[in-house]
């Protein structure tokens, strides 16, 4: 899956992210990547079937992590 967005601050979003972990494990991530560009975010997370990653975006709680992060906007998939 790969994810595209803007943050209000990469550096207050990075440890948020990072605090995710255990959410994206609990839906099957097996690896991912983080590329940024000032507050511009590209997130690749490897999950083993389309199923987990489904289930993954459709959590609750990743869309208010992500509101907490600051992410600005929706993210496009």
């Amino acid at each position: 899956m790969a994810v595209q967005h803007t943050c209000q601050d990469f550096d207050a979003w990075k440890p948020a992210f990072d605090r995710g972990l255990g959410l994206r494990q609990e839906h099957g991530a097996i690896s991912e990547m983080v590329f940024a560009n000032g507050n511009d975010v590209m997130v690749l997370v490897e999950f083993p079937d389309a199923g987990s990653q489904a289930a993954f975006q459709a959590d609750p709680r990743l869309r208010q992590d992500m509101q907490d992060a600051g992410v600005i906007g929706a993210p496009n998939v």
